[in-house]
Order: structure tokens, then sequence, then C-alpha cells
């Protein structure tokens, strides 16, 4: 726990006093300073003494947590005028374990050589809700209430992630440890929070969690009594697909108390390395070891900025319309990757590059060879079945174009990894390079790294659709979220807006060269997701005449 004393007015500040106490005698002093209202905002009380309550380790499973109640205090600003920060202060976490565990679950769970493949790291599926009739105190009800009932039905996750002690692989000891539930409370309204900048919106609500955990649910409160539900977990269990199954598991056991389908946990048996293993020697290039010698240096990687946008349905019908012909009709994400494609030949070409790259993420799903691999039990797995795809071209070939022969160029690139023989060649490719892990490395692609040619990584979301109501209405925003730590490439995640009316919700990872380019866009395809644009505040007039022209 951190004191500071803020001076009476005209007065110089103090200096800033910090005492660390131990989680019991914050615990107590917190309590003491509740029940006496010293945490209440009193006007005669605040502007003299603040308390802010930093950290509060998960408790032991045997013990319960004790509830503690900190206030941030509420801005409200004037419309239109988003706050210069989000502060998110967390009031609890508690671990919870599965209810009723599932009889003879294997003690440990091995990834599949594909999950492998992307590795272990955060990430998080943000939705954002307006305020619930039933306020939020009943949404944190329903989530304790229902939390080991989930879990019961998806028992990996309350589990941990832990190193093999002999082989460095990573791999989940299902053990009921427990999940973590989290609630937070943020000081601003919804409407006032700077959505279009990922960092100061996104990156704030998203809370980070431990090392091993294997899900991390956040419930975040705003002051107008809005909140946000974030799906906190590990790559190593999820691909796009397993991410977005989890909130939708989640609404329907939520609405109906049961679910129409049951998970297919078993990973490392459904994709079984060959014998021998067979693979193209062109896969050796496509990886590096991630490792500060492959990669940009943090300096570099930290000037990288973050980035919100909408794209409207009427923007999306017209720029697929543009990318297509008499002969070709585009799909929406070719024609999406066409016009970003031709916006990065533009920042790169301004400073003397010849090349760039495109690459995108690529659920092989559909294309896996049905005599090996059950289409049902594939689309009930929510393990890793993705691959990169990617292209370099000359900027001058890009920039010349026309958008309808980029958007074929992309669409050739994606269709030369949608076949089986990509993935099960990358399931030998990685039998044959585990010995890294051993090493305490591991693998990352080449495309995504920020080394050579600039490079702008697609990942889609829209063939996924997130049932988002679980009894509190539906969200405004989902959006994937991740912390890149070293990878310098640009990156950009196209989902569909959770309202089902044809419009995309878009975060993105840009250099400031690439971003300035988005934005001096005379097509104005991508626009800053405002909170406005959003739902959170009152709409925009332009956006007001662009929908009513659309409509005519």
């Amino acid at each position: 726990m951190v004191f500071f004393r803020s001076p009476p007015p005209g007065r110089p500040p103090a200096k800033l006093q910090v005492r660390t106490l131990p989680i019991e005698a914050s615990t107590h002093l917190l309590q003491s300073l509740e029940a006496s209202k010293c945490l209440l905002p009193s006007p005669k009380f605040q502007p003299f003494l603040r308390v802010r309550f930093l950290a509060f380790m998960s408790p032991p499973p045997q013990q319960r947590p004790i509830p503690l109640s900190p206030r941030p205090q509420c801005s409200f600003l004037p419309a239109g005028m988003p706050a210069e920060r989000v502060d998110v202060a967390v009031t609890s976490r508690t671990l919870v374990r599965a209810s009723d565990p599932p009889r003879g679950f294997p003690a440990v769970l091995q990834p599949s050589n594909l999950d492998l493949i992307l590795g272990s790291f955060h990430i998080y599926l943000i939705a954002v809700y307006p305020a619930p009739a039933a306020g939020f105190p009943a949404v944190v009800a329903a989530a304790r209430a229902a939390l080991p009932a989930f879990l019961s039905r998806f028992f990996p996750f309350a589990g941990r992630i832990v190193a093999n002690a002999d082989t460095g692989v990573p791999e989940i000891a299902c053990d009921n440890a427990g999940a973590e539930l989290v609630v937070a409370h943020a000081g601003v309204r919804l409407a006032d929070v700077d959505f279009a900048d990922a960092d100061r919106s996104l990156g704030l609500i998203a809370v980070p969690f431990q090392q091993g955990l294997t899900l991390s649910l956040q419930l975040v409160r705003f002051a107008c009594g809005g909140f946000a539900l974030s799906w906190a977990t590990n790559h190593l269990l999820v691909d796009g697909h397993g991410l977005t199954a989890l909130p939708n598991a989640w609404a329907e056991l939520l609405r109906t108390g049961g679910l129409s389908w049951e998970p297919h946990h078993e990973r490392a048996s459904l994709f079984r390395p060959r014998d021998p293993p067979r693979y193209s020697p062109t896969l050796d290039a496509e990886f590096t070891r991630y490792a500060p010698g492959s990669l940009p240096n943090s300096l570099l990687t930290a000037t990288l900025v973050r980035r919100n946008y909408v794209v409207s349905a009427a923007d999306v019908d017209r720029l697929r319309a543009a990318a297509s012909t008499p002969a070709r009709r585009a799909t929406r994400l070719e024609a999406l990757s066409a016009h970003v494609w031709k916006l990065l030949a533009a920042a790169a070409g301004g400073l003397g590059d010849a090349r760039c790259r495109m690459a995108w993420l690529v659920d092989g799903r559909r294309r896996l060879d049905a005599a090996r691999y059950d289409a049902g039990t594939v689309r009930r797995y929510l393990g890793n079945v993705v691959t990169y795809a990617s292209r370099e071209v000359d900027v001058e070939a890009v920039s010349s174009s026309p958008l309808a022969d980029v958007a074929a160029m992309a669409g050739a690139a994606i269709a030369e990894v949608f076949r089986s023989e990509r993935y099960e060649e990358l399931v030998d490719w990685m039998e044959a390079h585990k010995r890294v892990f051993r090493e305490g490395g591991k693998w990352t692609e080449v495309v995504g790294t920020g080394t050579g040619s600039p490079a702008l990584v697609v990942s889609s979301f829209m063939p996924f659709h997130v049932e988002g109501d679980f009894g509190f209405g539906r969200p405004r925003l989902v959006i994937p979220w991740i912390r890149p730590g070293r990878l310098g490439a640009a990156a950009i995640t196209v989902a569909r807006s959770p309202l089902e009316d044809g419009s995309w919700q878009i975060t993105a990872r840009l250099w400031p060269r690439l971003a300035d380019a988005v934005d001096a866009d005379p097509d104005a395809v991508l626009k800053p997701a405002t909170a406005a644009r959003l739902g959170f505040g009152a709409p925009d007039p332009a956006d007001v005449m662009q929908h009513t022209t659309s409509r005519m």
C-alpha cells in the first residue's frame, strides 16, 4: 500500500512518502478507513489524503478473499472531449475452482505442435457493454455463480501452464488450481474514454495477470455503470476460433443453464507428426528464434502506436465493389487487405523501401483432410489451427496496380496455405525443432519480427460471431488485444461489430508514418473508433449524415 499527501491550495507539494505494508496490515487499515468513511469522496478530506491500493496478490485457494472497495475519483468531461487517462483500480482478485471436475481427465495436457508454432503468450478478448438495467453488482454476482460450472466444462482453463522438466516444452497442468476472477473500477464514463487510442483504452482495460494462469476473467466497471468483460488467457490454449468460443459458451450457459456442445480438449493426439516427418525446406526460412539478436530493440518497438478504427457497412460494400471485377469478386478480407497494402506501400515508398510485405493469419479448420480429421471434432477443438500466409512484392507494383489486382494478389497468397498439407508440414517441422524449448527458447515467424522489408500482418476475426449477451445486454465493442513484446511488424486485427450490422471494428499496431497514411487517406475507410462511433456517446453529425445518405 502506498500513501501520498496532496497539499492544500496555495502550498507547495509535499515530499512523496511511500510505505509498504504486508497484505494483512493493508487489509486491516483499508477496512478501518472504509469504516471511518475516509475513502468516501468527501470534499473536506479528499484533497489532503488519497490512498491507492496498488496490488493484492491472489489469496491461497483455501482462504476467502476479503472484499475491498477503493473508489477511484470520477471525472465528467464535456461531450466529445476524451479523458487524458483512465485509472483502473483492481478491487479484488479471486481464485475460482471448477465445481465438478471431469472424472478421468488427464493430469497434464500436452500441447499440439500447432500450439507450439505460435507459442505461449497472453491474449485477451475484450467486450465493452453499456450500463445494464440490473446494475454492475448483479453482473459480478452472476459471474461468481457461473464460473465454477463453466470451468467444469472447460477444465484446462482452471489449470496452469508449466514447463516440462525434461523437454522444456510448455504444457497444461490440469490440477484445478483455479481461474482468476478480477473485479476492477475505472473512474471515467465510457463516453469519456479515448477508444481511438488503443493504449489509453484497451491497454488499460486489459488487466495484467500472472504467468501460468490459463484464465483471468476480468470485470471492469465504469463511472456510467457500463462495464468491460475480458477473457484473458494464453495463446497456447486457443486461437481466434477458440477464444471467441469461450464467451459464446459462457452466454449459452448463463442464459440456458447448459451447453449444446462439448469442447474437445485433447490436443497432441489430434495433430500427430508423421513418421518419418515430411516438410518443405522452405519452412526453415519462415521461422527464427525469439531472441534479442533476431528482433528489433525495445526502443524501436516502443515507437509503434496503437489505434482502434471502425469501418461502416457502407464503406465495406464500397471497398469490396472497388476491389472486384466482372470476372472475380473479391472477398471482404481481400478488399481490406488491398486497401491497407496500398497505404503500406505509400508509407514505405516515401522512405526509399523498394519492397514491402503483407501477411495473414489463416484458420485451417475447413481445409483439413476429412479423411484424417473429423469435422465435428475440429469444430469443437479450441486449440490452434492457424498458420501465416505472406507475400513480398515491389512497392511500385502495389502502388501502380488497380485495387482489384492487389486484392487478387492477397487472395493468391492466402490460397497457397489453404490446404491440409500445409498444416501437416507444420506439425512435422515443429517435431523436428522442439529442442529449442530445452534451451529455454521458442520460435517465431520471421514476417512478424519487424526485420527486413516493412510488413503488415492481418488477423481476421470476421468468420467468428461473438454472442456477448449473457443476460445483461449485447456489447458494443468486441476486440482481441495482445501485448506484442519485441515483435516489430505492423499488425491489424479485424472483427465484426457485435451489432451484426455489417460494420467492422479494427485494432491496429502501426508505425507512426503508416498511422499518418491512414489518417490522410482521402477515402477515409478506417475512421477513429471514438466513443460516439461505438455507441457510448452522442453520435458525430458527420457520421449521422453518412448513415442517412447511405440509406437514400
